[in-house]
């Protein structure tokens, strides 16, 4: 496969990368700590979008799958969501002033389920567009280790940028990430670049369309609301379940994590916009390194071993600098050996955390075959609508058990680090370490039942050939 196609399709992605910066990272605090929406109800408006996604996810996986045009069957929904992506991430951001707090809350219930229909548009296709291109094992993680690698350069870059220009620390707000007037300009940029990101990949890979598969003329007609029960019967496919499972509990953790992260940085690390901005640049070793280790590890090993390793090593040194503090502390470092100390066990934590994205995905594509083997239908829609129900459930189950945490250990709105209870730091670390760190490790007693290896999958893929 072309390079080309590789940076085309994986560019697509930095318009999830735009929404998991705004929302994992900013949207639960900025809701809560600026604008005193209750924690509770900001998660709550997280859940009610990710209900939504639930049934809108299968649908337009099957409306994809059955589509025909000339454009094929991805591409024209590719294009369609970028407009809308963009409108309503700006709203979401720029509230109307002087509501109260239900008012509040509905509109970042409105926006939030308008802005995840318009990603639904885009990503569900462009997940199955990726299962299309290649057929073959090892080459289908070099493609989504271009998606993922597009994914985390745009968390990272547009990070840095909110952080060291919207809300940098000024006289009013020595802690920049408390400064309203900031979020607006955020939300206009990872608009813009999430809408051009995706009319970008959907542009550069339409050469594509006249070797993908389009859908036999007697495809099923069924009303698309049946989707979620073809999610369902996906379900029943042991591996597809098994992969299904590990990465929908990875996903929610990981959202627990990525809302908890700029309070753990503000209160228990002391850190400030200046140093948080700094510690997102961590992301850089993540990203260099996870490709390597996905490519490398999984010919080694096997991609479900590889999955059981990523998460052990992940877990074990992104945790390391909560452990520290709540066994002995981290006053005997200074605030800049403090960072030095995060940013390294992020940096390499979050690289095997990523090489698990990556082999998730490789993984699901194979199932996907199988699936064919089984049923004679290519319905990479179908299951990608399943995969993007996951990675969507990092916000809003993550979201929803965050913010419900936040106010079981009574954790103050609009609160200024200096005036927060010591206890409730405490908690706050217990919450988003040791806690988190035990589910993290459940994956892998999910994960080591996955049972397609490559010596099977090949077996699939011949067979398939053979009857075609």
């Amino acid at each position: 496969m072309r390079v080309g196609i590789k940076l085309g399709y994986g560019i697509g992605q930095a318009a999830d990368g735009a929404k998991q910066a705004a929302f994992n990272t900013f949207l639960l605090f900025y809701y809560n700590q600026v604008l005193g929406l209750p924690a509770t109800l900001a998660g709550l408006a997280a859940l009610i979008a990710l209900a939504v996604d639930a049934i809108t996810d299968p649908m337009m996986g099957q409306i994809s799958d059955r589509f025909r045009s000339k454009w094929g069957r991805r591409h024209p929904f590719m294009f369609a969501g970028a407009l809308p992506f963009a409108i309503a991430m700006y709203a979401l951001f720029t509230p109307v002033s002087g509501l109260s707090t239900y008012a509040l809350f509905a509109w970042m219930v409105f926006w939030a389920v308008t802005l995840r229909l318009m990603l639904t548009v885009f990503f569900v296709p462009h997940l199955a567009l990726g299962a299309e291109l290649s057929d073959d094992y090892h080459e289908r993680t070099s493609l989504i280790g271009y998606r993922v690698f597009f994914t985390y350069t745009a968390i990272l870059s547009l990070s840095i940028i909110v952080l060291m220009t919207f809300l940098k620390n000024t006289e009013a707000y020595p802690n920049g990430m408390l400064n309203p007037d900031g979020y607006p300009m955020l939300g206009l940029l990872c608009g813009v670049v999430g809408g051009l990101a995706m009319l970008l990949s959907a542009f550069t890979t339409r050469s594509t369309i006249p070797l993908l598969k389009q859908p036999a003329a007697t495809s099923d007609k069924r009303n698309p609301l049946f989707a979620v029960i073809d999610v369902f019967k996906a379900l029943k496919l042991d591996s597809f379940r098994v992969i299904f499972s590990a990465n929908l509990l990875f996903n929610i953790m990981a959202g627990v994590i990525q809302a908890l992260l700029i309070y753990v940085a503000t209160y228990v690390y002391g850190f400030d916009s200046k140093y948080f901005a700094f510690l997102t640049l961590a992301l850089v070793i993540s990203v260099i390194c996870a490709p390597w280790i996905a490519q490398l590890v999984s010919k080694r090993i096997g991609k479900k071993n590889t999955l059981a390793v990523s998460i052990f090593l992940g877990a074990s040194i992104a945790f390391a600098p909560l452990i520290v503090y709540l066994l002995f502390g981290l006053d005997f470092m200074n605030l800049d050996q403090k960072l030095i100390f995060v940013f390294v066990c992020n940096g390499f934590g979050n690289a095997f955390f990523i090489a698990y994205v990556i082999m998730i995905d490789s993984m699901i594509t194979d199932t996907i075959d199988e699936n064919e083997l089984l049923t004679g239908r290519r319905e990479e829609g179908l299951f990608f609508a399943a995969r993007a129900f996951c990675t969507k459930a990092s916000y809003g189950l993550g979201a929803f058990f965050a913010g419900l945490s936040l106010d079981i250990i009574k954790f103050p709105k609009q609160a200024d680090p200096r005036d927060v209870d010591p206890g409730t730091i405490t908690d706050l670390a217990i919450l988003a370490g040791p806690v988190c760190l035990l589910m993290f490790l459940a994956t892998i007693l999910i994960s080591n039942r996955y049972g397609l290896t490559q010596q099977r999958h090949q077996e699939i893929v011949t067979q398939i050939a053979a009857r075609a």
